[in-house]
């Protein structure tokens, strides 16, 4: 059923939600009322015991690392500062490979197409309509780009090294912009995780290989945002809005981030470090959304209601598409009349959600359980895409073994409508993204379930063209 074409054919269970966790208790963020940095900002957190690790002049957010746990209130008694709080990471959630499948194929030319569309294992493409949005001549153009900010894009994979056209790497030990990762304090190829090569497959793997992605022939940025802290791997919050304005600053005209963080509103500690967060980055977004790059972003893998006061971010921020997941019936095969959407048992819900898309469920209505409970199909009711087999070499050489891998969450939704902005932007160079994103939420397929369940719909890439 399966081809190897190189390495193994790896299918798994990857429930994608990032939680926000304090990586280390000395970074802070530092949120100015105004949207600039001032000229003794060096001195004045000198004054009080910090040292500024990094600047983002455009926003007026500065890190700071400080020994003294004094430091947030010291820093925050400056007239001209609006709150501190302690720099939360981004954690890629773990991933639980279920079954590894290989077959052997002849050597010599590649399929002469994208064999797994072709073989139909790409039902979360044909739902979103894409084939039909290629068969009116719009697959996206090498003008538009879609910047992954995420664990990495592996480049020299097959279906995605046409349309791979910038790669950089932010992290708390520095930046590197470029294909060349032979110096440099990080690699912005996906050394310990292949998450950002499967979102990207589904935004824009091209025709000729094995997947294909909603946009075929769109532009693809690889962002690298994580790194391994206390032995995690996680993003700091500060590389994600680097990546964000280096992006917009580019005019890549979208962003998709395949993570997010849920977070409850309260009294008590740590809410002063939740209100600058969502304070800071909110006012990332917007200046994000300002310069001419639409965002779009999972809402999470919960499975709760985003009502009331829960917030989830980036998604939760108005002007960010923020995407839910949704499951297909009876069969992991799009059949027009005949399928039906469900939303994954694991995607969170509510007002808060724009749109769905395809991230995969195991065809069953709640959590998928132990493997050998699970129905024979429940493999292929995951979303395929590409991914890359990682290891020591790897990481040395920047060169991974190119593979398959079926994975569920909304990190697998979220690429679909980042696919489908992209073809949109293409389309009309001049549509803002603001106006981008009221043209897919306008376009979207309403579904039985309504607004709570499936936010404005299905996204569809063929009413989102027309």
């Amino acid at each position: 059923m399966f081809r190897q074409l190189k390495g193994s054919f790896v299918a798994g269970v990857f429930l994608c939600s990032s939680l926000a966790v304090h990586a280390s208790a000395d970074r802070y963020i530092i949120l100015f009322d105004e949207h600039a940095l001032p000229d003794d900002l060096k001195s004045s957190v000198a004054a009080v015991g910090g040292e500024i690790v990094t600047r983002l002049d455009e926003v007026g957010i500065a890190i700071a690392r400080a020994e003294s746990t004094a430091f947030p209130a010291q820093m925050g008694a400056d007239y001209r500062v609006k709150s501190v709080g302690l720099e939360p990471a981004f954690a890629v959630p773990e991933y639980t490979a279920v079954r590894q499948l290989e077959t052997d194929i002849p050597a010599g030319d590649p399929p002469a197409g994208s064999f797994f569309f072709d073989e139909k294992l790409l039902w979360g493409i044909e739902r979103v309509r894409a084939p039909e949005a290629w068969a009116a001549g719009v697959t996206g153009s090498a003008d538009t780009t879609v910047a992954i900010i995420d664990t990495g894009v592996a480049w020299n994979h097959p279906d995605l090294e046409p349309n791979v056209v910038f790669a950089a790497c932010f992290t708390s030990a520095g930046a590197v912009i470029g294909f060349d990762t032979s110096t440099g304090p990080c690699n912005p190829y996906p050394e310990l995780d292949g998450h950002g090569t499967h979102v990207a497959g589904t935004v824009a793997a091209g025709f000729g290989f094995g997947v294909v992605g909603v946009g075929p022939d769109l532009g693809l940025a690889s962002y690298n945002t994580f790194e391994l802290i206390n032995g995690n791997l996680v993003a700091l919050v500060s590389s994600l809005w680097q990546a964000q304005l280096d992006a917009a600053a580019r005019d890549f005209d979208v962003i998709n981030m395949s993570l997010g963080s849920l977070h409850a509103f309260g009294q008590g500690p740590g809410t002063d470090d939740l209100a600058t967060l969502v304070a800071a980055d909110r006012r990332v977004a917007n200046a994000v959304i300002d310069a001419g790059t639409a965002l779009v972003a999972a809402a999470g893998n919960a499975g709760v209601d985003l009502n009331g006061v829960l917030i989830n971010l980036p998604g939760g921020h108005p002007g960010v598409v923020n995407v839910g997941a949704t499951g297909i019936r009876p069969e992991p095969r799009f059949q027009p009349n005949v399928s039906f959407d469900v939303r994954s048992f694991f995607s969170n819900f509510g007002a808060a959600v724009d749109v769905t898309a395809p991230g995969g469920d195991c065809g069953l209505p709640d959590a998928c359980g132990p493997e050998d409970e699970l129905p024979e199909s429940y493999v292929e009711h995951l979303i395929l895409s590409t991914d890359a087999e990682l290891g020591p070499a790897c990481a040395a050489t920047a060169s991974c073994t190119p593979i398959w891998s079926y994975l569920a969450g909304t990190s697998m939704a979220s690429p679909h409508v980042a696919g489908v902005m992209g073809l949109i932007r293409d389309e009309n160079p001049t549509l803002g993204p603001r106006a981008a994103s009221s043209q897919l939420l306008r376009t979207a397929d309403r579904i039985r379930g309504g607004r709570q369940e499936f936010g404005h719909g299905v996204v569809d890439a063929r009413g989102a063209i027309d």
